[in-house]
């Protein structure tokens, strides 16, 4: 590749590429360079206009974490997609809603909350997962949990690719019911944001990395 005398080195390169039959290879390197452009504006917007999570009622110390509802319509696998995982490797299958509820448990316990086990959630629950806050409630006092019961609505979740996504748009709701009366007492809904992947290759590997950032994000104020 060589530059042509009197012109800049940038529009010489691109001048020799075009006579050479590299006008498809510049247009491809300028659509992806649009797409990285946009990608990152998102994301700076969306960290820029994201409210804060208001703090947790004084009281609380134990909680259950209800499994969380899906309202995408999509079953949001992280593992357990392929042939090979699920029928060479026998891999679970692990949703993104799965993730959701047991990074949530696993971020309040380390902020120094009770979190009952997911045992007794199913057995209390029967099976039943809630499909609403109100839904949560009812069942949270129906079946005498102890303390208060966390519910969680992921209502949107897109990647931005197939693959190598550098972000996944993302929108959850979370609601925290007094089990004793069925009241709520704290909630957030988080508007439809981007949560940026880094590195990530796979759409499993960017919902693990999306499903931390949320947490993160909801509960920063417990």
């Amino acid at each position: 590749m060589t530059a042509i005398v009197g012109l800049p080195a940038e529009r010489a390169t691109m001048s020799t590429l075009g006579g050479r039959g590299g006008g498809a290879m510049i247009s491809i390197v300028g659509i992806r360079g649009v797409a990285v452009l946009l990608s990152l504006l998102a994301v700076a917007a969306g960290c820029i206009h994201r409210p804060t999570a208001p703090a947790p009622p004084q009281g609380v110390h134990v909680v259950t974490v209800l499994p969380a509802a899906n309202r995408t319509g999509d079953p949001l696998l992280i593992t357990g997609t392929s042939l090979l995982e699920r029928y060479a490797f026998r891999t679970e299958r692990v949703t993104v809603a799965d993730a959701l509820a047991q990074e949530a448990a696993s971020f309040l316990r380390a902020r120094g909350y009770r979190v009952n086990e997911p045992s007794t959630v199913e057995g209390t629950l029967r099976e039943h997962a809630p499909d609403s806050a109100e839904d949560a409630a009812r069942l949270a006092s129906k079946a005498g949990l102890e303390g208060f019961a966390l519910y969680l609505e992921i209502r949107r979740w897109e990647p931005d690719a197939g693959t190598h996504p550098a972000f996944v748009i993302v929108a959850v709701s979370a609601a925290l019911i007094d089990a004793a009366n069925g009241r709520e007492v704290w909630s957030v809904r988080q508007p439809v944001h981007p949560a940026p992947t880094p590195g990530a290759v796979t759409l499993g590997a960017a919902y693990g990395i999306a499903v931390q950032s949320v947490v993160a994000d909801v509960f920063a104020s417990w």
